[in-house]
């Protein structure tokens, strides 16, 4: 009996250790897809961005007598960041921040191109509010550059106000905030 006792537990282990191990292998299966899939989505941008670059530098050649613009010079930088970032990715949080450098390029990109009085080209994700925002919530080191980022935005659109008119209050998300939030009718001027 107690042979027949120690055989069941023998068997008992075994499977344990068997069924441990296949969901191990298939843990880290599925761990390597999802790096092998942030990979070559980071690097399909990293690319895109060098492509722009190549077409951009000869382009900006072509032109003589200008100096390259400003944006250009920026985006090859983030060219340079994105591939050594998406170079040393061991995980997909760090093949993403590859990914956002590469699409800050092509940002700036559309910059130089918009310098170089040539079309905007093609379209590039937007970096958004919510986007920031994870950003900011996942890698606690970016929010610098987000505050930076941020503060460049709002001086480029006071910059942009044409001087001594006043511009209409404006609240999130370009509300109208001179109006009700829910039955749309104007506020009533304060009596004074």
């Amino acid at each position: 009996m107690t042979a027949t006792f120690l055989n069941a537990i023998l068997v008992v282990a075994a499977l344990f250790t068997g069924v441990a191990g296949a969901l191990a292998l298939t843990v880290r299966a599925h761990l390597r897809r999802r790096l092998d899939d942030a990979r070559a989505e980071a690097r399909h941008w990293v690319e895109r961005l060098g492509g722009e670059l190549l077409v951009l530098d000869s382009a900006a050649a072509a032109r003589p007598g200008d100096i390259g613009p400003a944006g250009l010079a920026e985006a090859a930088e983030r060219f340079t960041a994105a591939g050594a970032e998406l170079g040393t990715a061991r995980t997909p949080r760090q093949c993403r921040l590859a990914q956002q450098s590469a699409v800050e390029g092509l940002h700036h990109v559309r910059t130089a191109r918009k310098e170089l009085r040539l079309d905007a080209g093609p379209r590039v994700p937007r970096q958004g509010v919510a986007r920031a925002l994870h950003t900011v919530l996942t890698d606690a080191g970016s929010l610098p550059r987000l505050v930076h980022t941020v503060l460049d935005q709002a001086r480029g659109r006071a910059q942009q106000l044409p001087a001594g008119q006043p511009t209409q209050p404006v609240g999130l998300g370009g509300r109208d905030t001179t109006r009700h939030p829910v039955w749309g009718q104007r506020a009533r001027p304060s009596p004074e």
